[in-house]
C-alpha cells in the first residue's frame, strides 16, 4: 500500500444521538436550537439524582439486541461516514475507537463486555470488514478529540491512508449514579456558562468521522492542527485559571501554523459544571487576550456524550464552517463566566468561515484541541 501522508482531510461523517439518527436530521435540529435533553424514559427506573437525559429512542436497537450494547449505535454512525465518503474499500481503512466506558455489559447489566474498549473495537472492525484496529482511546471525556488527533497524526506521517474514528458511549445507571455521587448532575436541563448553572446533563450516542490523506475524498474540510496537555492539578477539576486548555489550544494553533486571530468560530466543551465553565472561559479569554471569536457549545442540546462528545461536537464545528453560521447557546440567559468569551445567545452569521477551533477536556486534567480548516 502506498503511503501518501501530508494533509488530512475529512471525508465522511455520521452520528446517532437523541437529537437525530443521521447527520442531516441532527444538524438541522442543532441549528434550529432544539433540545433533546428531556424527562427520562428509557432510564426512568434508575435511581439517579436528575430528572433528564438526552436518550436514544427505544427503537435504536433491533429486536433481540440488548439496549446497553453500543455496537449497533457505533455501526450506524460508522456506516454513515463510510457512505458519505463513497464507500472506500474497508480493508484499506483503519479504526480508532474513542470511548470512556465501551460496553459495560457484565459490569452493569446483561452482556460480557466488562468495559473493554479493545473488545468493542474488534467487534466493530470485524462487522465493517476494516483492515485493522489502530488504537482504542479512553482518556475520559477528551477521548473523542484525542482519538481524532491520534488518527490525524498517523495519517500525516504517511502510516495510513484512511482512518475511521468512532466515538461512542451509552447511558448506564452505573455512569449516571457516578456523576450523581460527584454532585455534578443538574436535575433539570443543563445551562452551560449561565450564572445559574448547576451541573451537567448526560447524553448518549455515537459519532464517526472518516479521515483521509486523499484530496479527492475531501468534503471540503481538513484537520489542520491538534494539541493536548494535562493540568495535573486534580483528579476531577481542571485548573481554575484555564492554563491547561490554553496550552492545548496554543499547541493546536501552532501546529496548524496559524494564530488565535485566524480562528473564525470556537466550539467549546461547555459541560455546565461551575468549575469547568469557569476554567474554560478564562483559558480561552487568555488565549485571545480579549474578546474571542463567536463561541458556542452543544451539550445543552444533546447532553454530555462522554467519549463520543469530541467526535459528535467536531461534526457540529464542521457544520458551522460549511453553513457559515453559529447556532445559539441553548439555555444561556445570563453569562456567569469571563465575559471575554463571546458566547452566542442569538444565532449569528459568520463574516468569514475559514477556521474553527474545537476544544475539550476530561477527568484527570486532560485537555485537547483541534483546528479545522475549510
Amino acid at each position: 500500500m502506498s503511503r501518501v501522508g501530508g494533509q488530512v482531510y475529512a471525508a465522511g461523517r455520521g452520528v446517532v444521538c437523541g437529537l437525530g439518527a443521521n447527520r442531516h436530521e441532527f444538524a438541522e435540529r442543532i441549528f434550529a436550537g432544539e433540545c433533546g435533553v428531556e424527562p427520562r424514559v428509557r432510564t426512568a427506573s434508575w435511581n439517579v439524582p436528575t430528572n433528564v437525559a438526552c436518550e436514544l429512542p427505544i427503537d435504536s436497537w433491533s429486536p433481540g439486541q440488548r439496549s446497553g450494547d453500543p455496537l449497533p449505535v457505533a455501526l450506524s454512525a460508522a456506516r454513515q461516514a463510510l457512505t458519505e465518503a463513497g464507500d472506500p474499500d474497508p480493508s484499506g481503512v483503519a479504526l480508532v475507537l474513542a470511548s470512556t466506558k465501551a460496553d459495560l455489559g457484565g459490569v452493569a447489566g446483561e452482556g460480557d463486555g466488562f468495559g473493554q474498549p479493545a473488545r468493542l473495537a474488534r467487534r466493530l472492525a470485524d462487522s465493517l470488514g476494516l483492515g485493522e484496529v489502530l488504537a482504542c482511546v479512553s482518556t475520559a471525556c477528551a477521548s473523542g478529540l484525542m482519538g481524532l488527533s491520534l488518527a490525524a497524526r498517523r495519517l500525516a506521517r504517511g502510516e495510513q491512508e484512511r482512518v475511521l474514528v468512532v466515538g461512542v458511549d451509552l447511558l448506564t445507571e452505573f455512569v449516571m449514579a457516578g456523576f450523581g455521587c460527584l454532585h455534578a448532575l443538574d436535575r433539570d436541563p443543563c445551562r452551560p456558562f449561565d450564572v445559574k448553572r448547576r451541573g451537567v446533563s448526560l447524553g448518549e450516542g455515537a459519532g464517526a468521522l472518516l479521515l483521509s490523506v486523499h484530496r479527492k475524498d475531501s468534503m471540503g474540510v481538513r484537520v489542520a492542527g491538534y494539541g493536548a496537555s494535562n493540568d495535573a492539578c486534580h483528579a476531577l477539576r481542571p485548573a481554575e485559571d484555564g492554563s491547561g486548555l490554553l496550552l492545548a489550544a496554543s499547541r493546536a494553533l501552532r501546529h496548524a501554523g496559524v494564530t488565535a486571530h485566524d480562528i473564525d468560530v470556537v466550539h467549546v466543551h461547555g459541560t455546565g459544571t461551575y468549575a469547568n465553565d469557569l476554567s474554560e472561559a478564562r483559558g480561552l479569554g487568555d488565549l485571545y487576550g480579549g474578546l474571542t471569536p463567536p463561541a458556542f457549545g452543544s451539550k445543552a442540546q444533546i447532553g454530555h456524550t462522554l467519549g463520543a462528545a469530541g467526535v459528535i461536537e467536531t461534526l457540529v464545528a464542521i457544520e458551522s464552517l460549511q453553513r457559515g453560521w453559529v447556532p445559539e447557546n441553548v439555555g444561556l440567559n445570563e453569562p456567569g463566566v469571563d465575559l471575554r468569551l463571546d458566547l452566542v445567545r442569538t444565532s449569528r452569521r459568520l463574516q468569514v468561515a475559514r477556521r474553527a477551533l474545537k476544544v475539550g477536556g476530561g477527568f484527570g486534567g486532560v485537555q485537547a484541541a483541534l483546528v479545522l480548516e475549510a
